[in-house]
């Protein structure tokens, strides 16, 4: 569900962004301060995650942080120059503008919450879903190998009792490979 953000909640973050944080770069600070001013640009400015996924976005980075000053994003081209991507703003208001920007603790802020929106080209919940996914299958396999190893173990125990060499060593073997298996699981990049 994709929910209409309003050009109030817009202006009103925008302000607040701007009474509270020093931008890396002056001239992101006036292209926030554009945006401000002409509604009919605004209205095409969407605040997301991930901007370097869409197809025109700016990252605008405050001071306190260590990403980079500024970037701009045009269909899988990246500059560094803010002013070329004002005159791109300027000259193509009636396109779809994705900024990012990025500063100490946004998800603290009501502010930020109130204009962030998904992005329509970054799932970030299916990203995270495949690792989890990954993550727990090689939980199960690790945990299936740990009690594969504690069976052979007990059996070996048996066969000891019993005397039975050929099971011994048959087991042995066994135990090995299950020992060798469960170090390739743990070179695994998720553990």
């Amino acid at each position: 569900m994709n929910i209409q953000i309003t050009l109030e909640a817009k202006k009103i973050f925008l302000g607040w962004f701007l009474d509270r944080f020093q931008l890396k770069r002056r001239e992101s600070m006036w292209i926030l301060n554009y945006l401000l001013n002409h509604d009919i640009v605004l209205n095409k400015v969407h605040f997301v995650e991930a901007v370097d996924k869409t197809p025109r976005g700016m990252m605008m980075s405050t001071t306190e942080m260590n990403s980079e000053a500024f970037l701009f994003y045009k269909n899988g081209t990246v500059f560094s120059d803010p002013e070329q991507a004002f005159h791109e703003v300027r000259l193509n208001w009636q396109e779809e503008m994705y900024i990012e920007l990025v500063f100490l603790n946004p998800w603290k802020s009501a502010e930020y919450l109130t204009v962030l929106e998904d992005n329509p080209y970054y799932k970030w919940n299916e990203t995270i879903s495949m690792q989890l996914v990954e993550e727990v299958e090689l939980a199960l396999e690790t945990l299936s190998l740990t009690e594969r190893k504690q069976n052979t173990l007990h059996q070996i125990d048996l066969s000891l009792e019993k005397e039975d060499r050929e099971r011994f060593i048959q087991l042995s073997k066994q135990l090995k490979e299950i020992e060798e298996d469960l170090k390739n699981e743990q070179k695994k990049p998720n553990h």
